[in-house]
C-alpha cells in the first residue's frame, strides 16, 4: 500500500510526470516518505540544500527574512510542486524558509540519489528544466508586475498566483478560501499593511472577494485578470 502511494505521488509529481518506468523505479527506490506538522519548518534559511521534496500533501509557505528582519512572502507551494531544488542543484544553502500551511506529506529524495535520475534518465532532466523556466519566467513577471504596475493590480497579482497553485481551500461556502492576514499580504507583495486593506475594501466593493478576519475568498477568480491589466468587466 505505501509502495502504491508513493508511486502515485511520484507519478503525479511535476518532477517525474511522464516519466518512463525505469525513471519512476530509481524513484522508488530513493524516495522516502516524510510528514510534518502544521505551522512546522520543512528548512529553514540558510540551512544546507541536501534534498528535494516533492509535495505530496498540503501546503508550504515559501518566505525569508529581510535585513530589517520582515517575513518576505515569495510563494505557497501546494501538490505536485516541488520544494528546494535550487539549493540542491547550485550547492548553497537554502535562501529561504519553508513553513507548512497544513499537516504536510513529501517525498524526499537526497542529492546523490537525484543526480542519478537525472543523468540516466532526460525526460526528468527536462522536467526539472521546465520547472525552473517557469519560475524564472513568474519571477520576472512580478518583477515588471512590482515595478510597473499599481498597487491593485500586484495584489491581484500575488492573489492569482496563489489560487493557481492551490493555495486557497475550498471553503464551507464552496468559494476558494485562504488564511491569509492583510498583514501576510503585504509581505507577499512588499507593500504596508494599511494599503493592502485600503486594496481589499476596494476589491471586495467590486465584488470580487471576500474578507473576514484573518480570511480571504474570492467571489470571481476570473476577474483578478481584469484587475492585474487594469480592465474592469462590465458584465460579470
Amino acid at each position: 500500500m505505501v509502495k502504491d502511494y508513493v508511486r502515485h505521488a511520484l507519478e503525479r509529481s511535476s518532477l517525474f510526470v511522464g516519466a518512463p518506468e525505469p525513471a519512476i523505479k530509481m524513484a522508488l527506490e530513493a524516495a522516502s516518505l516524510r510528514t510534518f506538522p502544521i505551522e512546522s519548518e520543512i528548512f529553514r534559511e540558510d540551512d544546507l540544500g541536501e534534498a528535494v521534496y516533492l509535495i505530496v500533501e498540503g501546503r508550504v509557505k515559501v518566505s525569508r527574512a529581510n535585513l530589517e528582519g520582515r517575513e518576505r512572502i515569495f510563494t505557497i507551494l501546494a501538490p505536485p510542486e516541488i520544494l528546494g531544488e535550487m539549493a540542491l542543484i547550485s550547492s548553497v544553502n537554502r535562501s529561504a524558509t519553508a513553513y507548512c500551511l497544513d499537516n504536510v506529506t513529501t517525498l524526499v529524495i537526497y542529492r546523490d540519489e537525484l543526480k542519478g535520475i537525472l543523468d540516466r534518465h532526460p525526460h526528468v532532466l527536462w522536467n526539472l528544466a521546465r520547472i525552473l523556466a517557469k519560475r524564472l519566467g513568474d519571477m520576472n513577471r512580478e518583477v515588471e508586475m512590482l515595478s510597473f504596475s499599481s498597487t491593485q493590480s500586484c495584489v491581484a497579482y500575488a492573489m492569482q498566483g496563489m489560487y493557481l497553485r492551490g493555495a486557497f481551500k475550498t471553503g464551507k461556502d464552496g468559494l476558494p478560501t485562504l488564511e491569509f492576514t492583510h498583514q501576510d499580504l503585504a509581505n507577499r507583495t512588499g507593500n504596508s499593511r494599511e494599503t493592502i486593506t485600503r486594496v481589499l475594501k476596494d476589491l471586495e466593493k467590486d465584488g470580487i472577494i471576500k474578507t473576514r478576519p484573518g480570511i480571504i475568498s474570492l467571489l470571481k477568480p476570473h476577474a483578478l485578470e481584469a484587475v492585474i491589466y487594469g480592465l474592469r468587466e462590465t458584465d460579470e
